[in-house]
């Protein structure tokens, strides 16, 4: 049974840090991308997007899908996505589908935050 997405966007130091808690899929990641206009960018003029999947426990092509759409559309705002917390297997699935063009993988969500 599909766990219902739990979105949350906070400002956090220099940088916006996006939660999600729950599975990405078809339906979750079309309530991720109605969730904020990504299209015009951040909130409050930033330039870094923090996207913690800690919390996240399944990812399916749907949802990679939507990911993609939403950093395509950041990128085009010359917005940096940084990840952390993300499964291995998701992880190299990110590589496989080309989604680390838009977004880099961290160990944590320290070294996410303050990379230079």
């Amino acid at each position: 049974m599909e766990e219902e997405l739990i979105i949350s966007l906070n400002d956090h130091k220099n940088v916006c840090l996006l939660q999600l808690t729950g599975d990405l899929t078809k339906t979750s990641g079309e309530k991720l991308l109605k969730y904020y206009d990504w299209e015009n960018g951040l909130p409050n003029d930033k330039n870094i997007l923090v996207v913690d999947f800690t919390k996240v426990n399944y990812i399916n092509s749907a949802g990679i899908a939507y990911l993609f759409r939403m950093s395509k559309l950041l990128h085009e705002k010359q917005v940096s996505i940084r990840t952390f917390g993300l499964e291995y297997h998701y992880e190299k699935m990110f590589q496989i589908v080309g989604l680390t063009k838009f977004l880099k993988n961290y160990p944590s969500e320290w070294a996410a935050i303050e990379d230079w």
